[in-house]
């Protein structure tokens, strides 16, 4: 529904009438594309602590950690207002913004044995992942979508109105994000504690995946330069800088057999370069 409407503000933006002035003031509504750089990393942990562990790596704890960076992009409206500060050249503006994204960053785990373990079941041992190790998980993280709240303060100095003519100003941003994301692990390895030695067609052998669908907080801090490019109209690029809060959750607990506990923890953050164009009204 949000993409069918985008064309038609596209047309609004350049058809509507307006008033020139130094500076674009006002109310305004406009488009965004951006490209960025995003970097996630995946972290599992496999804790063999619990009392009632009963697999080969009982008593132990495993850590392994993956990361990728993957170019990505998004498509946007945004909303807002800005003015003068009516102190020397500065102003600002506050807005809210919905975008659609695309890119996924993917992996795969380390895989971490326990030496031990395989040492003390001889040669039988199969070459496979085994309950209690840190398995060499697959893993994807995209965005779907995101909204937000964001600030930007800035002046309009000499050297720049010079060059590229009264209404152009550069600017600081800070903003908040809510990041709608998937992530999901697919997995396969031995889950019987006494370890699976007919390879996969043992009934212990197992694979499958998990999804899990989050709601992230992205603080977002950057800079940008404006400039009127017609009446009533603005132009405006900006880098930015975005981190996500880091989401913890387990798809295993410790709570029934193997009391293996593997708490999982996906986290993300992004470089990008943003085009805005922008109406105002007066």
């Amino acid at each position: 529904m949000y993409r069918a409407k985008i064309p038609i503000l596209a047309v609004a933006l350049t058809l509507t009438p307006g008033f020139s002035g130094a500076m674009d003031e006002g109310f305004y509504i406009g488009l965004s594309a951006s490209v960025e750089n995003l970097d996630a990393t995946f972290s599992k942990t496999t804790d063999n602590t619990h009392p009632s562990n009963g697999t080969p790596s009982m008593g132990r704890i495993f850590h392994n950690r993956d990361s990728d960076s993957k170019t990505a992009s998004g498509f946007g409206i945004v909303a807002g207002y800005q003015s003068p500060l009516h102190y020397g050249s500065l102003y600002w503006s506050g807005e809210v913004s919905l975008t659609y994204h695309s890119g996924k960053a993917r992996g795969r785990l380390p895989w971490v044995q326990d030496a031990s373990a395989r040492a003390a079941g001889g040669a039988d041992d199969p070459d496979w992942p085994q309950s209690g190790e840190g398995w060499p998980d697959f893993w994807t993280f995209e965005k779907d979508r995101s909204h937000g709240l964001s600030f930007r303060l800035g002046g309009q100095p000499d050297f720049l109105t010079a060059a590229l003519g009264e209404g152009s100003g550069l600017y600081v941003l800070a903003a908040v994000h809510r990041v709608k994301g998937e992530f999901t692990v697919t997995y396969e390895g031995c889950s019987a504690d006494g370890g699976c030695l007919n390879g996969m067609e043992d009934k212990s052998y197992t694979r499958g995946a998990d999804k899990v669908d989050r709601d992230y907080t992205a603080w977002t801090f950057g800079a940008g330069m404006h400039t009127s490019v017609a009446e009533q109209m603005g132009l405006q690029v900006e880098v930015y800088h975005s981190e996500y809060d880091k989401e913890v959750f387990s798809l295993l607990d410790s709570s029934q057999e193997p009391y293996v506990e593997i708490p999982q923890e996906p986290d993300a953050r992004e470089t990008g370069l943003r085009l805005r164009l922008l109406r105002y009204f007066q």
